[in-house]
């Protein structure tokens, strides 16, 4: 197991590089649609922000090259291949971020129903031409009103995980009150053309699942105490 640590625009970040994990079996992920396998948003509410020059999209992850709705701007996406953080396997689609200008938004509302230690997190992935555009993006999730990435950048995800891989984000939170959470993703353009990104396997799972051993435990951001961040690599998938 190697180590290695970074800084994502502001935010404090270490990032702790695993030689091998296996989803939980058996886990119940409560997030609905968690892996886009709809093929849309189904159970998740869409925002914007005007103006808006294209919204979020749902699209195929089998490595064929499309054009913008059905696929990245000709970029071929790799399939989800991660084993770590959702129990959930890749459906072969996921929400694609793109405007250049104004900010899109994609949530849901999760019932929690007992208080405890929850595993939360997402996948990422930088598209290689998306990174190449000129004008950068930003970049927020955050699940059961814990921040996993706190308003960073598209370039500084592609920087510091390089581009054409998915990357697993996860953590764990303390819920002390049963009640109703949120999933909240937030993107926003700054300029044409602009930077882009992609989102897949977001889970919600009691308990704790693929997180690091608390001496590995990163710190992302004021007050994120007891966040990991969980990355695991595949080869690239270059285009």
């Amino acid at each position: 197991m190697s180590f290695r640590t970074a800084t994502l625009a502001g935010i404090a970040l270490a990032a702790t590089l695993l030689a091998a994990g296996t989803a939980h079996a058996g886990a119940i992920n409560l997030v609905q649609n968690g892996t886009f396998a709809t093929t849309d948003f189904t159970d998740w509410n869409l925002g914007t922000v005007p103006p808006v020059n294209s919204n979020e999209q749902v699209i195929a992850t089998d490595n064929v090259a499309r054009s913008y709705p059905q696929g990245a701007y000709g970029q071929a996406v790799a399939n989800d291949n991660l084993t770590t953080g959702s129990p959930e396997a890749s459906s072969g689609y996921a929400a694609y971020f793109s405007t250049d200008t104004g900010t899109e938004t994609l949530a849901q509302t999760i019932a929690i129903n007992s208080a405890g230690t929850y595993s939360i997190g997402f996948d990422v992935y930088v598209p290689a031409n998306g990174y190449a555009n000129p004008n950068d993006a930003s970049f927020s999730g955050s699940v059961l009103g814990t921040s996993l990435l706190a308003s960073t950048t598209v370039s500084a995800i592609g920087s510091t995980y390089g581009t054409n891989t998915w990357v697993t984000i996860a953590g764990t939170t303390t819920i002390a009150t049963a009640g109703n959470y949120t999933v909240d993703f937030s993107f926003t353009g700054d300029g044409v053309t602009a930077k882009d990104i992609l989102v897949d396997r977001v889970f919600v799972v009691p308990g704790t699942v693929n997180v690091p051993e608390p001496g590995s435990l990163a710190l992302l951001g004021t007050g994120l105490i007891g966040l990991g961040l969980i990355l695991r690599r595949r080869n690239r998938n270059r285009v």
